[in-house]
């Protein structure tokens, strides 16, 4: 490492970070050029294809390291950081072997909003509302440059936004990441103009609170024209979101709600999990529940991904997810959350839902579990275009919800219930539709009121 670092520039000064994790390499003036990632080894060197592009893992062992450089963004008439983190890469893979990956640009780097450099080699500008990352590549992850910058100046209290080109796409945990209202995904569509890659408005650059919406844009181009595109016939993606609690038993074992989830909706247990992407630990419940347990009582976020394609077989789907661990008074809660993908034309068998409610009753362990289905890649990758709103399929309710609620007005909702478990201690589950119905939302809003008159509006729950 230490050799390949001097053949990325001899004159620029070396700086380890977060105790090594990162190396940086400074100009004369202290300014970061460039940064380097300590190496990480993966599990599956699918995980590279995944991430990167289909088939670079054929010339790679089964387990490969991955390390990971990037330059500042310095604009066109900057220093050529690109130049120092190629000479590093070319480096580091003529004396061990590998394969060096460089996404081709496609963001308009003549805006000087894209150009700058910070303490920290994620982040282009800071605020003091906000900071922008860039990234410049064909599918987006939460790597652990986005998870360490996110933390840093989120603990600061600033908002974290995103710049990709049109093109892009986010991985589901970058994704479930970029929900937070503090986030945005910030798109710069081919007119170079920006959009937000979630709701198509136009956006405009504010010196403080960054990307905001364009006050200025005619109403025809309300949301952007690029974010109406579509480029391809897309599937059917099934999202759930699941929470369960367990009574602070030192023999509990956490993420086995996560397999049955999975293994029930796509067919298997998860191939891989980890703190950000890509994912190097082989899935294994225990080392999931020790690494929880050395973090409590804080909470533990993690993210987990299915087998990849070339090692699925039968009737195993694209799946991916993210697990929160929180310690509650209750106890010990899992706050999960799963996409899984279906080809065009392929529909899903949404009879198995009531069979997760059933299971997790039986358990003792549900809370809520709420299911919807929206268009989307049966890859998982979201694109920055309009694919329809996520319409919801069901609601389950575990039994403390409903004897909080009152099993006659449970059993007396506008949505046919189906029960579980002992007469006065059941859950329930309502089936709201296919998640095609026109009136899917207008249901759910009902069934929403229902249970809880005179609380937050359906739209917010």
């Amino acid at each position: 490492m230490t050799k390949a670092l001097v053949q990325a520039g001899p004159e620029l000064r070396v700086r380890p970070v977060a105790e090594g994790a990162v190396i940086q390499l400074r100009d004369g003036s202290g300014r970061v050029v460039a940064a380097v990632q300590a190496g990480q080894q993966l599990a599956l060197s699918a995980e590279a294809d995944r991430l990167l592009t289909e088939g670079i893992a054929d010339d790679l062992p089964a387990q490969p390291w991955w390390v990971e450089a990037r330059g500042a963004e310095t604009g066109p008439t900057g220093k050529d950081t690109a130049g120092v983190v190629r000479r590093f890469a070319d480096a580091l893979v003529s004396r061990f072997g590998g394969v060096v990956w460089e996404p081709e640009p496609c963001l308009d780097r003549a805006d000087r909003i894209l150009a700058g450099s910070t303490g920290h080699p994620a982040i282009t500008r800071a605020t003091d509302k906000v900071v922008l990352a860039v990234q410049d590549r064909p599918l987006v992850p939460l790597s652990t440059w986005l998870v360490d910058a996110i933390a840093e100046h989120g603990r600061a209290g600033r908002g974290f936004q995103l710049v990709t080109p049109a093109g892009s796409r986010l991985t589901h945990a970058l994704r479930s990441v970029l929900g937070n209202p503090m986030a945005r995904w910030v798109v710069q569509a081919p007119d170079s103009g920006y959009y937000d890659g979630f709701s198509g408005v136009p956006l405009t650059w504010h010196e403080v609170a960054g990307f905001v919406r364009d006050t200025t844009a005619a109403p025809e181009d309300v949301p952007h024209p690029s974010f109406l595109e579509r480029d391809r016939e897309w599937g059917t993606q099934i999202l759930i979101d699941l929470k369960v609690l367990h009574p602070a038993d030192a023999g509990l074992r956490l993420g086995r709600s996560v397999e049955f989830l999975s293994e029930t909706m796509g067919g298997s247990v998860p191939a891989l999990w980890g703190t950000a992407e890509p994912a190097t630990l082989a899935w294994d419940t225990r080392d999931l529940t020790a690494l929880a347990r050395k973090r409590a009582p804080g909470s533990s976020w993690f993210l987990f991904t299915g087998p990849p394609d070339g090692l699925r077989t039968g009737s195993v789907r694209s799946f991916a997810g993210t697990l929160l661990v929180s310690r509650v008074p209750e106890g010990v809660k899992e706050s999960i959350t799963l996409v899984v993908g279906y080809q065009p034309g392929e529909e899903p068998d949404l009879s198995v839902l009531s069979t997760l409610v059933e299971e997790f009753t039986a358990r003792g362990v549900l809370q809520t579990m709420s299911v919807h289905r929206r268009t989307g890649r049966s890859d998982l990758g979201s694109d920055s275009r309009w694919s329809g709103p996520s319409l919801p399929l069901g609601l389950g309710i575990g039994v403390e919800g409903v004897s909080s609620i009152g099993s006659e007005r449970v059993l007396s909702a506008p949505v046919q219930a189906l029960t579980f478990g002992p007469r006065l201690t059941h859950s329930v589950w309502y089936r709201i539709g296919e998640g095609i119905e026109a009136d899917s939302q207008e249901r759910f809003r009902s069934l929403m009121a229902h249970l809880h008159p005179g609380g937050p509006s359906a739209a917010r729950q």
